[in-house]
């Protein structure tokens, strides 16, 4: 694979796929953030696709549904697969649903998409996992509910506080969903001198 061949990924037009991504009606209601965190997986997933052909596909549920989104608009998934590739790259939907030989297929190739994700970038491959969860590193329970400290998955760098109600089943390593609505969430003035 040479520069040009990744060149062609960044220079993808994605931005009519976040903007019907983000559709409250007409598509997922996800936030800016979302769609922009599971593009930069959705342009990594291309790039796996193009470096290794002959792989079966197994993307993060988020990406798998970015991917859906970006098909759906078939003139310009033609085109950009032809740019990308040089062909179609087709998706087959149905890997897993089809009983238990084929569930223990789906877990296979999720592994192998692990394995070369891992190996290509250098990073944790949330096999099974949204682009938008998060990892528990610590909780505690205080009475009426746990106070929760959140890695997200889709980065490397930010830390979340959640407070969970009494009845979330709350362990440290557990992925937890990140979806909240706005209503629910309650801004806390810094303290401790921090900005």
């Amino acid at each position: 694979m040479n520069t040009r061949d990744f060149e062609a990924i960044a220079a993808l037009d994605l931005e009519p796929v976040k903007v019907k991504l983000m559709h409250q009606e007409s598509g997922e209601g996800w936030s800016l953030d979302q769609v922009n965190a599971v593009e930069f997986e959705y342009r990594r997933f291309l790039h796996l696709m193009k470096r290794f052909p002959n792989e079966a596909a197994a993307p993060l549920q988020d990406v798998d549904t970015f991917w859906h989104y970006h098909i759906l608009d078939t003139m310009k998934y033609a085109a950009d697969c032809e740019a990308v590739f040089g062909y179609f790259l087709h998706h087959f939907p149905y890997i897993g649903l089809r009983g238990e030989d084929d569930l223990a297929a789906h877990a296979r190739v999720g592994e192998r998409m692990k394995e070369l994700y891992e190996d290509t970038f250098g990073e944790a491959y949330a096999q099974g996992l949204s682009a938008y969860s998060a990892r528990v590193a610590g909780s505690a329970f205080f009475g009426t509910h746990y106070r929760c400290h959140l890695q997200p998955c889709a980065a490397d760098t930010r830390a979340l506080v959640a407070h969970l109600p009494q009845s979330a089943s709350v362990r440290e390593g557990e992925i937890v969903p990140l979806a909240v609505r706005a209503a629910d969430v309650v801004a806390l003035p810094a303290t401790g001198g921090h900005a």
